[in-house]
């Protein structure tokens, strides 16, 4: 049944001349990466803290959730289950390794669902962010890189991912020091996490003496989502409990420091993240790159450039 939605699919998208594949590859590529995680980095450096950070203690987790599950059920893509599914190219690129569940699909429902739940009181934002999830989810549909069922329970942990996390935060606006349990449970979790995707026996199945799928390279993707939801959980925790940056007054400041420190995430993500993880191919120094990133850009940045901005405005009276 699976198979036969994306055949249909196929055909409706060979049939119209391949018209919607841009705008389908464009929906995908902004629900992954930098693209979802620095609007809720600027909610969390200029906007309002606990709600951006809610916002990315959301999209980490449903990255979490999804890496583990990936691991655990070892799905191959749907090309490989039928030879007459024939994804589109461009999208092959970023639908390497294991099928089940969508990234796509649960990093795009982790950060709208979250964004969502933070923002309820305003029903566009709500409206918004389900037609995104939605768009995403049948894109990866319709560049036949996924299965229903793939983009549903990727959808479905974004979700329930956006209930843990309310839960959450509601409980530690009860009990402020419920934020050392969280770290607590979130450091066993996430070291059981890495530890079943370093350790656990991958399929090694051949087709024409190629392996489909390579157990190495899944171990090594397997460690970057815990690694930045860890960073995120870390990050929130040491800017609760140590750095407590404000945020800036004014809207000159706002966009001073939305603008900085995008491009600097930026930067540190294609620059240093993705080459050096290429060139060392480790998965626990994937895991660290990617914490690194988050905390840094949680704690370090706000701090100095609210201390910069702030001086700034003092000496020249703005």
């Amino acid at each position: 049944m699976d198979i036969h939605i994306l055949l249909t699919l196929q055909q409706i998208r060979m049939s119209t001349g391949e018209l919607l594949n841009e705008f389908f590859l464009f929906i995908s590529s902004i629900a992954i990466d930098y693209y979802i995680s620095i609007p809720a980095m600027i909610i969390f450096w200029v906007i309002d803290k606990k709600k951006g950070a809610r916002i990315l203690l959301t999209w980490g987790m449903s990255l979490c959730i999804g890496s583990l599950i990936k691991s655990i059920f070892c799905v191959y893509r749907p090309w490989i289950r039928s030879n007459k599914i024939h994804p589109v190219k461009g999208a092959l690129s970023g639908a390497s390794g294991y099928s089940f569940p969508s990234g796509h699909s649960s990093s795009s429902s982790g950060f709208y669902s979250g964004l969502c739940m933070t923002f309820q009181k305003y029903k566009g934002i709500c409206i918004f962010s389900a037609i995104m999830i939605l768009l995403t989810m049948f894109s990866r549909l319709y560049l036949g890189v996924h299965t229903p069922q793939d983009v549903i329970v990727g959808g479905l942990i974004g979700v329930i991912s956006a209930l843990i996390v309310n839960k959450m935060v509601s409980i530690i606006d009860k009990k402020s020091n419920f934020d050392w349990i969280i770290l607590l449970i979130s450091t066993i979790g996430v070291s059981a996490i890495l530890l079943y995707i370093f350790f656990k026996g991958y399929p090694m199945d051949y087709v024409d003496g190629k392996l489909l799928v390579d157990p190495s390279k899944m171990t090594v993707d397997g460690f970057k989502d815990p690694g930045r939801f860890y960073g995120i959980i870390l990050g929130w925790f040491l800017e609760r409990k140590l750095v407590k940056f404000n945020t800036p007054k004014t809207i000159h400041q706002k966009i001073v420091m939305c603008l900085i420190g995008s491009l600097f995430y930026i930067f540190f993500w294609t620059a240093i993240c993705n080459p050096l993880g290429k060139f060392v191919g480790f998965g626990p120094f994937h895991f660290l790159l990617q914490m690194i990133c988050q905390v840094l850009f949680m704690t370090l940045y706000p701090w100095l450039a609210t201390k910069i901005i702030n001086s700034y405005s003092e000496k020249n009276k703005i």
